[in-house]
């Protein structure tokens, strides 16, 4: 095997589930060309990962050779363009369709999760393949610099078993931010839980894109506490380095989450409309998943603009406690 390109054009967390993907491939062709083909928006997840040979920015740039070996990780009209234009023995994932559309709408659960990871890697099940258990990665010009093992911060504070972050170290992060409004608990709660994390003494880091400036700015004037707003970040880079110096981020089922997974920061997740059984809960990191539990859950596999049955339930009845609590736990289990 001299050449594989791996397509996965979006969104951030998709794509940043793909990497352990393209490790185990390294690890078991050495010395192959193995490029990727990414949504241009969202190439900054590969930009540094010496694991990667070539970085297709799609579609600003397409790729212009062929390859013994095509993964398409995505599935659609889009790869399918991208797959047209180069020549090279094709293999597709296995979207599971049927299984997503008897649990959003039959709210059949399937008898075994299968997490998305393993759904990519099954994609090439018919190859040789050296896997591993280790989480997803998003790679810093300063982490590939180096070099050796993907080592991030946290990781590194977490092997000095001597550290045990005091009260005032105790820095948090918290993500208010979701593309689709189903996905979003509610600003004032975020609010509420801000000001409970500063009360027991830690440090809270707002965190988000460009669209998430004004939520934030929101959540920190009502949380009526001091908290440090970093929403507005330009880049996975920039929002990576802030997710570093914290302990744990506190989120809804969003993209931060699996960024914070790939820099092996302990998350609590907020799910609403969507369900871990679709396959998309945080991937090899310490992890709980607080929801409240609706016969009308899961309504999607991806998010609303708008809960279809008006009350919003699914967001509504986790309370700031059940959230409170929950970091809380997975701090004191995971120092």
């Amino acid at each position: 095997m001299r050449s594989i390109l791996v397509i996965r054009l979006s969104s951030m967390g998709d794509v940043i589930l793909a990497t352990p993907l393209v490790r185990q491939l390294r690890a078991t062709y050495p010395d192959a060309q193995i490029d990727v083909a990414v949504a241009e928006r969202f190439s900054d997840v590969w930009r540094n990962n010496p694991r990667v040979s070539n970085v297709w920015a799609v579609p600003e740039q397409m790729p212009n050779q062929s390859y013994d070996l095509v993964v398409d990780l995505q599935g659609n009209a889009r790869s399918r363009t991208v797959r047209t234009s180069i020549a090279g023995k094709t293999v597709r994932i296995r979207k599971h369709r049927l299984e997503k559309l008897a649990l959003v709408y039959l709210k059949r659960r399937p008898p075994v999760v299968t997490p998305i990871t393993t759904r990519y890697r099954n994609a090439v099940a018919q190859l040789p393949l050296l896997v591993d258990a280790d989480g997803p990665e998003v790679w810093l010009p300063e982490d590939a610099a180096a070099g050796g093992e993907y080592k991030p911060p946290y990781t590194a504070r977490k092997r000095d078993y001597t550290h045990q972050p005091t009260q005032g170290e105790l820095r948090i992060a918290v993500a208010p931010g979701a593309h689709h409004y189903t996905k979003r608990w509610p600003a004032e709660r975020f609010a509420a839980l801000c000001k409970g994390l500063v009360d027991q003494g830690a440090s809270v880091v707002l965190v988000g894109g460009p669209n998430d400036v004004e939520l934030c700015k929101a959540v920190a004037i009502a949380s009526g506490v001091s908290v440090v707003n970093r929403a507005g970040a330009r880049s996975v880079q920039d929002t990576a380095r802030i997710l570093d110096t914290c302990e744990l981020l506190v989120t809804n089922d969003t993209g931060v989450m699996h960024l914070a997974s790939a820099r092996r920061i302990p998350i609590v997740a907020i799910f609403g409309s969507t369900v871990g059984d679709l396959g998309f809960a945080p991937y090899g990191v310490p992890h709980t998943i607080v929801e409240y539990t609706i016969a009308c859950r899961p309504c999607t596999h991806i998010g609303r603009a708008s809960c279809p049955r008006g009350h919003f339930l699914c967001m509504h009845g986790v309370s700031v406690d059940m959230v409170l609590n929950a970091t809380n736990d997975l701090l004191q289990r995971n120092n």
